[in-house]
């Protein structure tokens, strides 16, 4: 930073710094300039620059700024205009929060967030008929937790008129909608929707959202937007307005329409272009059925060739490509079109991605590392969906559900692991996003502490192609970090989501302090 035309230099000393260079390299001071990382060592350097300011850490730790690289922040800003369900626990909730949002009349559609089936005692999703009773006169569009599956009431329907003939729509045995929607018919619903709010409604909740991230120790968000179960406005909206917000925002643009992306000169495409859906709505593509739906695989959204097709065209134009892939079906899919299209034109460093991996064989494991393939894979799962009752133990037999986010099998392989949240459907919280890889069920997937860390800090600068100039802590690269109360390399594993972020640095700029840090 520059005072009074003087370029304004400060220090960090009496600290546990962790650059994410090398497993046991520590340092403990560090000089910054302006924005940039300019030295760092020891209580030596203090000796060979005249520094403006002196911050004494006393043995407080800097991390890199963490990295959160698969989120969806339109609709994360959105859960300001919208219900929030995450705290109900049975219909008579839903219903009460339903009947007590204030805001009813100020937007065209009602939307509710995050409603899993899982922590309700009923076991499953509200009918069309029961979200009738509680709300008639206004439309009302609910979207699970994950968002592949959504529910509207009767007046949403009219509103929307979506066509029966799109594929998703449920039924019951007498053949009437039951108001729950997937696949196809989720997409065109939630389009329609999304259309009917002008931009400051999808906007309104970005400040909070930002500072939120902020005081989690974030500096750059990868945002995926577009795409089937968004609108082609969100990556606009974005790009519109990426220099409003105090940290980075990398966007991916989820579309198969080259053509779009090419158009905003991006240098990637995809994020959540969905190749299968999701466990929680049965469309995650598998190889054994479900464990509560006999017979059912779910489903693959693109045939070898559509994918194939695709991949190709973006691969001759060099962008890095990334694909949403969440079961082995899927995930095989996927390996087998980036294989082929890079057999018939190597490109060395293109680090495709895969969105998920979520339940991949051993063999998907050794293709991936093969392929040079960055995964950007989402820990908080295993946090939130283990326990018995939830998702996994409901969906998955005993097999699958042993073999979710194999951290530690991939991580051993060499490949490169991104840290994610999934925001909105998780919360931003990179250090909940370490407790989860370190803390996993399975005791064969867990990853140490410093793999954790490098998941949400250089993980995610290189399935990003940044790893440049953020992600460490060294000489020359942007001066992006946080202050951490305790490090996350010596405390108790079940104490990682309990560290507190003190500080966090943008650009060589404090642009979060908490209240208590000295």
């Amino acid at each position: 930073m520059t005072i009074g035309g003087k370029s304004y230099m400060y220090g960090l000393i009496n600290g546990e710094i962790i650059p994410v260079t090398g497993r046991d390299t520590r340092f403990s001071s560090m000089i910054v300039d302006e924005d940039k990382i300019i030295a760092i060592g020891g209580v030596e350097l203090l000796k060979q620059y005249e520094l403006e300011s002196i911050i004494d850490l006393k043995g407080k730790t800097v991390v890199p700024g963490f990295y959160d690289s698969h989120l969806h922040l339109v609709s994360t800003f959105m859960n300001e205009v919208a219900i929030n369900f995450d705290d109900a626990t049975s219909f008579e909730d839903v219903y009460d929060m339903i009947r007590s949002f204030p805001n009813k009349k100020d937007y065209p559609i009602i939307f509710g967030k995050r409603l899993s089936e899982f922590s309700l005692k009923e076991k499953r999703l509200p009918t069309r008929k029961e979200l009738d009773e509680v709300v008639k006169d206004y439309p009302l569009m609910i979207n699970s937790i994950e968002f592949h599956t959504i529910l509207v009431n009767s007046a949403a329907m009219n509103l929307l008129k979506i066509p029966f003939t799109s594929e998703g729509f449920e039924k019951d045995e007498q053949g009437l909608f039951t108001g729950r929607i997937r696949n196809r018919g989720a997409f065109i619903a939630l389009k329609k929707a999304y259309a009917l709010l002008g931009e400051t409604s999808h906007l309104k909740g970005a400040d909070k959202v930002i500072n939120s991230a902020i005081r989690k120790g974030v500096t750059t968000l990868v945002t995926v937007e577009g795409g089937p179960l968004f609108h082609d406005k969100h990556p606009e909206m974005i790009l519109k307005h990426s220099q409003d917000f105090d940290i980075d925002v990398t966007l991916f643009y989820s579309t198969t329409d080259i053509k779009k992306v090419i158009q905003l000169n991006l240098p990637r495409i995809g994020g959540d272009i969905f190749v299968d859906g999701s466990f929680r709505s049965h469309n995650a593509a598998l190889f054994e059925p479900y464990k509560d739906s006999p017979g059912d695989l779910g489903k693959l959204f693109f045939s070898y060739s559509e994918l194939f097709e695709f991949v190709t065209h973006a691969h001759d134009l060099e962008l890095q490509i990334s694909l949403h892939a969440v079961g082995p079906r899927a995930i095989e899919l996927v390996l087998d079109v980036f294989e082929d299209v890079l057999k018939n034109k190597p490109q060395k460093d293109h680090r495709y991605r895969i969105e998920h991996f979520e339940l991949p064989l051993p063999r998907h494991i050794k293709r991936a590392k093969e392929l040079g393939v960055v995964l950007a894979m989402h820990p908080t799962y295993e946090y939130f969906f283990r326990e018995e009752g939830m998702m996994y133990h409901t969906r998955l037999n005993d097999e699958m559900r042993k073999s979710t986010n194999p951290f530690k099998s991939i991580v051993d392989e060499g490949i490169v692991v991104a840290g994610c949240s999934d925001s909105d459907s998780m919360p931003i919280d990179p250090m909940l996003g370490i407790h989860s890889a370190v803390n996993h069920s399975n005791k064969a997937s867990r990853v140490d502490p410093y793999e954790a860390l490098k998941m949400f800090t250089i993980n995610g600068a290189y399935g990003v192609f940044e790893d440049h100039v953020k992600g460490t802590l060294e000489t020359g690269k942007i001066a992006d970090f946080c202050i951490l109360d305790k490090n996350p390399l010596k405390v108790d594993a079940k104490d990682l989501k309990m560290i507190k972020v003190f500080a966090t640095y943008k650009n060589g700029k404090c642009i979060y302090k908490d209240h208590s840090y000295d």
